[in-house]
């Protein structure tokens, strides 16, 4: 059986990181786990994993991905 209106949030697989931008002001806040919840500093609105804006198309980075170390 096909499921129709399947979340996208499902086609990610665990352990992996999104970028999340404020859906309000479009600021970039951060990379992180989907289920993360972040209050952005611009607006103050709450950004969960399900109300984040995605960009056209959603990059997937790794939790152990070099381009996540801080310096």
């Amino acid at each position: 059986m096909k499921m129709k209106g399947k979340a996208k949030e499902d086609a990610i697989p665990p352990g992996m990181r999104v970028e999340f931008i404020c859906p309000r002001c479009g600021y970039r806040l951060a990379w992180a786990l989907p289920e993360t919840q972040i209050k952005c500093p611009k607006c103050g609105c709450w950004v969960s994993g399900k109300n984040r804006r995605k960009p056209e198309q959603d990059l997937l980075l790794p939790v152990d991905d070099d381009q996540l170390t801080l310096f």
